[in-house]
C-alpha cells in the first residue's frame, strides 16, 4: 500500500500562495478533440457533509468550452461529458485562467495548464515521487518473478531480501516527500500530498511530522483543515488508546456484534471488503495466523467495508473464513470505520484484554511475528 502510484504530468512549483485563495475568479478554456457538440460537465468532489456537490455544465461548441467562477478554497473537481467512456479528468480548481486540451475517448489523459495549486500537486508525483516508481518496478518485477505470480510461497532468505528492498523504497519515498513538502510548505497542494502518502496508506507519525511543517496559511486552506482532522481522529485510535466502541454493526443474521463480546480477550479488529484486491490476498495469511493462535485466546472480528451483502457473504465463503464478520453495508460511510479512522484498506487493530490497542496495520510475517509474542511466551 505504501507505494501506491499517481499518474502526473510534470509542471513548475510556481507558489500557490503568490495568489491568494478565492480573491479572484477562474476561466476555464477548453477544447475536446472529436466531440464538436454535446454538453460538458464540471464537478465538485470535496462537497461538505449534508450538501450537494457544485455542479456546472456548458454545451460545447465545434469542440471548445468554457467556465467562469469562483471557488472559495482550491478543490478537486472532475470534467467529463455525457458519453465520457472512462474515468473523467480530475484536478484542483483554484481562481486562475485554465486551459484544458483533451481528447473525446480518453478525457482523463487532458492537458491541463494554468491551474497553479494543481500544477504545483502533480511536480511532486511527476518530479519527487516518479523515484520511487522507478525504483520500484524491478523490485515488483523480482518479487513477482520469485512467487511465481503469487502461487508459490517465497523462503525466508527470500522474503527478507524483498522486505528490505520495500523498506528502502519506503525510506526513499519519506525522505522525497519530506524534501517536497520542507520546499512547499506556503502551497495549498502539500497538505493533499501528505493526506494521500500518510492518511489513505496510515501512517499519522509521518503525517504529523509533515503536517508541523506547513505554514500557518496552509494549515488554514481546506485540505490543511482536513488534513489535521484527521490527524486529531488517528490520536484516538493510537497504539496505547482505548480502542473505541464498535457499534451498529451486524452479522449475516442480523445479529448485533460488538467490541465488549470481546472483553478479556485479544481480538483483531480486521477491516476489509469483497472488492479489496490487497484484502483478498491478505486473508489466507489472517486464516494461518487464527489456525495458529485461536486455541490459545486470538479472536478476530471481521468489519467488511461492502455495500452489497451477497458479494460480501460470497467472499466469507469463497475465502473460507471462520470468524465473526459484521457490516452495516454502508462501505466507507461504515460507522466502526469512520470512528477508527479506517480510510484505506486492508486495515487491522490488535486489542488486549483490557481494551487498549497494542498494535495496528499488521500485515504479512509482521502479523505473525507479534502474535508469537503474545502467546508464544
Amino acid at each position: 500500500m505504501c507505494l501506491a502510484v499517481l499518474t502526473a504530468v510534470q509542471c513548475k512549483n510556481t507558489g500557490s500562495e503568490e495568489k491568494p485563495e478565492a480573491t479572484e475568479q477562474f476561466k476555464i478554456s477548453g477544447i475536446i478533440k472529436d466531440k464538436s457538440s454535446g454538453m460538458v460537465y464540471l464537478k465538485e468532489l470535496n462537497a461538505p457533509e449534508g450538501t450537494d456537490p457544485k455542479l456546472d455544465s456548458v454545451e460545447l461548441q465545434e469542440g471548445y468550452f468554457s467556465f467562469t467562477g469562483r471557488v472559495d478554497a482550491a478543490k478537486w473537481y472532475s470534467l467529463k461529458t455525457a458519453d465520457t467512456l472512462e474515468r473523467p479528468l480530475y484536478f484542483i480548481l483554484s481562481n486562475d485562467d485554465i486551459t484544458i486540451k483533451a481528447v473525446k475517448d480518453s478525457l482523463y489523459t487532458g492537458k491541463i495548464t494554468g491551474a497553479i495549486v494543481n500544477a504545483e500537486y502533480q511536480d511532486y508525483y511527476d518530479n519527487y515521487f516518479n523515484q520511487v516508481r522507478l525504483k520500484a518496478r524491478p523490485v515488483y518485477g523480482l518479487l513477482d518473478s520469485l512467487n511465481q505470480g503469487g502461487k508459490r510461497e517465497l523462503s525466508k532468505d527470500e522474503r527478507t531480501m524483498i522486505d528490505k528492498q520495500f523498506e528502502d523504497l519506503g525510506m526513499l519515498s519519506d525522505s522525497l516527500s519530506k524534501l517536497y513538502v520542507s520546499k512547499n510548505n506556503t502551497s495549498l497542494a502539500a497538505p493533499i500530498i501528505i493526506k494521500e502518502r500518510y492518511i489513505q496508506y496510515p501512517d499519522p507519525e509521518k503525517a504529523q511530522e509533515l503536517y508541523d511543517l506547513l505554514e500557518p496559511s496552509v494549515k488554514d486552506s481546506y485540505y490543511g483543515v482536513e488534513l489535521a482532522e484527521a490527524l486529531e481522529g488517528y490520536k484516538a485510535v493510537a497504539i496505547g488508546s482505548i480502542a473505541p466502541a464498535i457499534k451498529n454493526q451486524v452479522d449475516l443474521e442480523g445479529k448485533k456484534i460488538g467490541l465488549e463480546d470481546y472483553k478479556g480477550k485479544y481480538v483483531l479488529v480486521d477491516f476489509w471488503a469483497s472488492w479489496c484486491g490487497p484484502c483478498r490476498k491478505e486473508n489466507p495469511n489472517v486464516l494461518k495466523a487464527y489456525n495458529t493462535y485461536h486455541d490459545k485466546g486470538l479472536e478476530i472480528l471481521a468489519i467488511s467495508l461492502d455495500d452489497k451483502r451477497d458479494l460480501w457473504e460470497k467472499a466469507i465463503d469463497k475465502d473460507g473464513l471462520p470468524w465473526e464478520h459484521v457490516s452495516d453495508l454502508k462501505g466507507f460511510k461504515n460507522q466502526a470505520a469512520e470512528d477508527y479512522s479506517v480510510s484505506a484498506i486492508p486495515q487491522n487493530f490488535l486489542i488486549d484484554p483490557d481494551g487498549v490497542i497494542v498494535s495496528t496495520n499488521l500485515r504479512e510475517e509482521g502479523l505473525h511475528q507479534k502474535l508469537a509474542e503474545i502467546f508464544d511466551k
